[in-house]
């Protein structure tokens, strides 16, 4: 499964935790033919995805990007995300996440804003005449984690803010080709679109395959073999995501939290939310999010 930038890196990474102070995690992995990610997953860090071998299709929020060798995906913190195999072939992997903290210096010489305009237009496809530049930079971050010293915090920071400069760039200044979506992905991620603009809202899987213009069997296959999800698995991925957000950024009550996500009982919210999260709604909001 693809690391997640939980207790298990960001918070977690035994080789860094204390240098870095929870805010940087980057790891390099090449996966079999077929791998899929078997959870989507939310965090509270940016994450930067750089393909090095292989072709991926790669599902953020609603959005469906294919993902070749020499493209990035910016995902931003708190975006729901997940990553299927697009072809019979091996493929390997870089991953980035960091924290505001870990950036807060470029922020306050650029402006946060601007810093975040990479997150803005998320993918992209690195020139073939600059990838050897950027691998140098992933290699450079790789090794400064995985070997710290007194000195790796800085170093990190410096390739790390050197990235995100170059990105910005990429996009400003250069044309970008990316490869388009085939005619059923595109309803596919037209019927996601509409999911998470309507959650709170009853939308059966009857409901989403007649948006597709689709039978509810032969949708519920393309669905999942698209954006990696189940059908119910996305919706109440979406609507626990959202629920989360208010729990931790408003004073609603639980009921009304369950109500605003599209879920009738409080109870069952309840129960769904503890079976996903590990811990009752009441539970997260006195916890402030940590699982």
């Amino acid at each position: 499964m693809e690391e997640k930038p939980t207790k298990h890196n960001i918070a977690n990474a035994s080789n860094a935790t204390d240098s870095l102070d929870h805010q940087f995690f980057i790891s390099q992995v090449k996966r079999n033919a077929y791998f899929t990610m078997k959870e989507a997953h939310v965090h509270p860090s940016y994450e930067i995805y750089y393909l090095l071998s292989g072709k991926r299709r790669i599902f953020v929020n609603h959005t469906i990007y294919v993902v070749n060798k020499g493209d990035i995906v910016a995902i931003e913190k708190g975006a729901l995300h997940r990553s299927t195999y697009l072809a019979d072939k091996a493929h390997e992997r870089i991953v980035i996440n960091f924290t505001d903290e870990f950036v807060k210096p470029l922020y306050e010489e650029f402006g946060k804003e601007t810093v975040l305009k990479c997150f803005k237009n998320p993918h992209m496809t690195i020139p073939a005449s600059r990838r050897e530049y950027v691998d140098n930079l992933m290699q450079k971050m790789e090794y400064e984690y995985k070997i710290p010293d007194n000195f790796s915090k800085r170093l990190l920071k410096n390739h790390l803010y050197e990235l995100l400069i170059f990105l910005l760039r990429c996009q400003e200044f250069q044309y970008n080709t990316i490869e388009e979506l085939d005619a059923v992905d595109e309803v596919i991620q037209e019927v996601a679109k509409y999911i998470c603009q309507n959650y709170s809202t009853t939308i059966t899987l009857e409901d989403a395959a007649k948006k597709a213009n689709m039978s509810a069997a032969y949708f519920s296959r393309k669905f999942k073999r698209t954006t990696g999800f189940g059908f119910k698995e996305y919706l109440s991925s979406v609507r626990l995501r959202e629920a989360t957000t208010l729990l931790l950024e408003t004073n609603a009550s639980i009921t009304e939290i369950a109500l605003r996500c599209g879920y009738n009982d409080s109870n069952y919210f309840g129960d769904v939310f503890k079976k996903i999260k590990g811990m009752s709604p009441y539970q997260y909001r006195k916890n402030k999010g940590v699982v």
